[in-house]
């Protein structure tokens, strides 16, 4: 069952379901004709009861002179099925018929019968009902026994069985085929939507899968797959964007390194300007290297299950290695960077190299778009149970719509124009990476030439504890 299709599948369901229906049906209408019958037979002993006491009644009314026996045997003469009635005494002994050779089929187990009593019997091999009731002859109590054959009622009921045994295997097969239609039908917005699925590749993304115009669970299916291939495509789209200017990031910078050491090769020049040149071959390698450790980290974040090793971690002295880290930096922008920090030491939990990563993100992120004569400050403080990083520059500040996608992978935000280094939109995606999995809270305030404020939230440590791992996926 599991290695069909769900068409399949859906044929087969469908049989099994007309079938146990085509059984249900069968034993209860055969079962309710029966007992229609067998009611209607009922009906048909009572109104030979009525007319036998009619019968006797009017021959009293008339002064006929025959005797009671010779009056039931002349009842018994012009009457249907007339031999199948007796009548007993209370202790019971017959009134009628007088050879007891023909009693025979009457059940002697009701001698009274006050109340209408039915049974089955089995008259000469074959099946009969005998009716049982109490009844009184001028004013003596006696015991009436009416039989009648069930031979035309069971006939019908087998005329009936046969039928239903010989419709049966037609429903079947009909019920196979409608089965098989009804699910080639369900199953057609199925069929396109899988073959404009296959035709749906990298180069083709703007495709989407027909949706069916009925508002069912195949529709639902079609619009959340629409949907992925929208977020897909963008991503892709993005991605894309993101490996051109990468590549021509690099690019350039190994083109400036080459150019800028094959004109010191060919030229004869001073020691300032070797040193010139030196110092701008080592600025292009540091912005090729941060941007391949971004591209790395980035990769390690989406596609690897990265182990995150735990240890007791000084905050303060961490913020202060990182600001020393790029106070040159700052300085040749023109930018003044300091630092406050509260007076006693406040220790977190986390990867001490992480933690350097994602403070050096938000330091340089500062740098790159504080312009000069502008401030970048980092300050440590405890805020409750929480030890709280802020780092607040003086820059060009974001608006709101730029700060709901700046966490977004690739995203680069309209403002080329006041940059002084080409970014890549990696860096706070990394950052939030990194503080998710140091269960941290990066947030960001900003406004629009008025500069931005990061915040960093951790968990304070309260005691000494010992040093440990965790894997974490981004």
């Amino acid at each position: 069952m599991r290695a069909l299709s769900i068409r399949a599948k859906l044929t087969l369901w469908y049989l099994l379901v007309t079938f146990a229906g085509a059984l249900l049906f069968g034993f209860t209408s055969y079962g309710v004709l029966q007992y229609a019958l067998l009611q209607e037979k009922k009906t048909h002993l009572l109104g030979r009861e009525q007319r036998l006491m009619r019968f006797l009644e009017e021959n009293k009314s008339q002064h006929v002179a025959a005797t009671l026996d010779g009056q039931l045997s002349n009842y018994a003469l012009v009457t249907h099925e007339g031999n199948l009635f007796q009548l007993r005494r209370p202790d019971g002994t017959l009134i009628f018929p007088i050879d007891p050779k023909d009693t025979a089929w009457a059940f002697a187990d009701a001698a009274h019968c006050r109340q209408w009593i039915f049974r089955r019997v089995k008259l000469d091999g074959a099946p009969a009902m005998v009716m049982c009731h109490g009844i009184e002859f001028d004013g003596v109590p006696a015991s009436l026994y009416l039989g009648g054959s069930l031979d035309e009622e069971l006939d019908v009921l087998r005329t009936y069985r046969n039928t239903l045994l010989f419709l049966l295997p037609g429903i079947l097969i009909l019920s196979s085929l409608c089965g098989y239609f009804l699910s080639r039908r369900a199953m057609e917005p199925v069929d396109r939507m899988t073959k404009a699925a296959v035709e749906i590749g990298v180069g083709n993304l703007s495709a989407r899968l027909p949706v069916p115009a009925a508002k069912d669970e195949v529709r639902q299916l079609a619009e959340a797959w629409n949907q992925l291939l929208d977020r897909l495509e963008s991503a892709v789209s993005r991605l894309s964007q993101f490996s051109a200017d990468v590549s021509h990031d690099l690019r350039t910078s190994i083109t400036v390194m080459l150019a800028t050491a094959q004109l010191a090769l060919h030229r004869h020049r001073t020691e300032q300007e070797y040193r010139d040149d030196l110092d701008r071959i080592v600025t292009e390698c540091r912005t090729a290297s941060t941007l391949l450790d971004a591209l790395l980290s980035l990769a390690r974040s989406d596609n690897f299950m990265h182990e995150v090793s735990l240890q007791r971690i000084e905050l303060c002295e961490l913020v202060v290695s990182g600001c020393r880290r790029v106070e040159d930096l700052a300085e040749s922008s023109g930018i003044l960077l300091d630092w406050s920090l509260p007076g006693t030491s406040l220790f977190i939990e986390g990867d001490k190299l992480l933690m350097q990563r994602l403070l050096g993100i938000l330091l340089d992120n500062a740098i790159k778009y504080t312009p000069e004569h502008g401030q970048i400050h980092a300050e440590v403080a405890a805020v409750g149970q929480e030890a709280v990083v802020t780092v607040r520059d003086t820059g060009i500040g974001m608006s709101r719509e730029i700060r709901e996608h700046i966490f977004d992978r690739f995203y680069q935000a309209d403002l080329r124009e006041k940059k002084t280094q080409a970014g890549c939109g990696l860096g706070l995606s990394i950052a939030r990476w990194i503080a998710d999995a140091h269960r941290a809270e990066l947030t960001v305030e900003s406004t629009s030439v008025e500069g931005s404020v990061f915040k960093i939230r951790f968990p304070l440590m309260a005691v000494e504890s010992p040093a440990r791992s965790l894997e974490y996926t981004a």
